[in-house]
């Protein structure tokens, strides 16, 4: 992998065709985990960089950006399991099976709607630099597959838009 640091705070990973060993999960682990240490809510200020991911559309005509509650972010959790098993009970894609996830979160709004953008990533590639910094800087990769990806929650219903993975280089 190579890092580069960008001027705003955030970091980029390239990542052309890595991370075998997260893509190469059991199929027989149903788990979806999503463990509380992996768990950050991102300042408004970070939001805008926190939809410039480079291998994945995001969320557009954005007006502002805030700080979803943790009960805002509970709420999100908790349907994404059941969202994510309605989606492959339909044999849609979803991220691989298996294995735990960080989680940054920021809070935007559209059109007066209040939503929240997900950047999921394995728990696994936040390692070295990355200690102690997922809750103040954005967590980018570009391609690495559908271990990474992202997810639009509207607030208001409770219900999830925009599931997007990463690709391979």
């Amino acid at each position: 992998m190579i890092w580069s640091h960008h001027k705003k705070g955030s970091v980029t990973i390239f990542a052309a065709c890595v991370l075998g060993t997260a893509l190469n999960l059991p199929a027989a682990d149903p788990a979806f985990e999503s463990p509380a240490i992996g768990r950050f809510t991102l300042a408004p200020s970070q939001g805008k960089e926190l939809l410039k991911q480079c291998s994945r559309p995001t969320p557009r005509d954005v007006s502002e950006f805030w700080k979803p509650s943790s009960h805002d972010v509970d709420n999100l959790e908790l349907a994404l399991a059941k969202y994510l098993e309605t989606r492959e009970k339909a044999g849609q894609a979803n991220p691989p099976k298996g294995q735990a996830y960080h989680r940054q979160y920021a809070g935007f709004t559209k059109q007066s709607e209040r939503f929240i953008y997900g950047n999921f990533y394995p728990a696994s590639s936040a390692t070295g630099f990355w200690k102690d910094k997922e809750s103040k800087q954005v967590f980018r990769v570009c391609d690495g597959g559908p271990a990474f990806w992202g997810i639009v929650f509207r607030v208001s219903t409770k219900t999830f838009e925009e599931i997007h993975f990463n690709g391979f280089g």
